[in-house]
């Protein structure tokens, strides 16, 4: 397995992906173009010419999940297009780093942009990560998918409080495939136990290792 990295108000990142994760932009233009070409690979081994509407639906919830995605400010995102139990999975990780002290309200207005509406609400709770007290919401609910039909956008949402107090690490997982929904959520919720922030400072010393190294 390797690790997703990133960073956000002067915060790192890292998850640990599964095999079968690929980073794609978001953008709608560029992801529409990713989306084609992961699905592609992915498919390859399978006659293009009996495989022609399994593509189309893939790449169709694809570019669903990544304009969910794209909505909360996600510049990119971790997606999932590989077979589970024999069937063809859309999946996608999306981690946005947002700040303001507790209390402030261009925090509250961020989060509620990044976390979308409440409609479909299946759990909230209060659970543990990554050593710190994590807000949890599991959602349902129904999405138009672009052909004019529709599908349900499973979604599990981690709002982790960042250990300084100014801030919050949004985790975003989402699938459109329905009959492996519950396992997917059992494995987006593994993900994201494996979490793990680097404070502002221990990133500065880390770089000027770094660079004492190279010279």
């Amino acid at each position: 397995m390797r690790r997703g990295a990133g960073e956000g108000a002067g915060w790192g990142w890292s998850l640990l992906l599964p095999p079968g994760w690929s980073r794609l932009p978001t953008e709608a233009v560029a992801g529409r173009a990713a989306a084609r070409r992961l699905v592609g690979e992915q498919l390859a081994h399978l006659p293009r010419d009996r495989t022609a509407q399994l593509r189309r639906r893939v790449e169709r919830e694809l570019r669903q999940l990544l304009a969910e995605a794209r909505g909360s400010g996600a510049g990119s995102v971790y997606v999932l297009a590989a077979p589970v139990r024999g069937l063809p999975v859309s999946a996608t990780c999306s981690v946005v780093v947002v700040r303001g002290a507790v209390g402030d309200d261009r925090l509250v207005a961020e989060l509620a942009r990044v976390l979308g509406r409440a409609e479909g609400l299946v759990d909230l709770g209060v659970r543990p990560l990554a050593g710190l007290p994590a807000l949890r919401r599991h959602r349902r609910r129904t999405v138009p998918l672009g052909d004019g039909g529709s599908g349900v956008h499973t979604a599990v949402d981690w709002a982790v409080p960042l250990p300084d107090g100014g801030g919050a690490v949004l985790l975003s997982f989402g699938t459109v495939t329905e009959p492996v929904a519950e396992q997917l959520v059992a494995l987006f919720d593994a993900m994201a136990q494996t979490l793990e922030l680097t404070a502002p400072e221990d990133r500065g010393h880390a770089r000027a290792h770094a660079r004492r190294e190279a010279g």
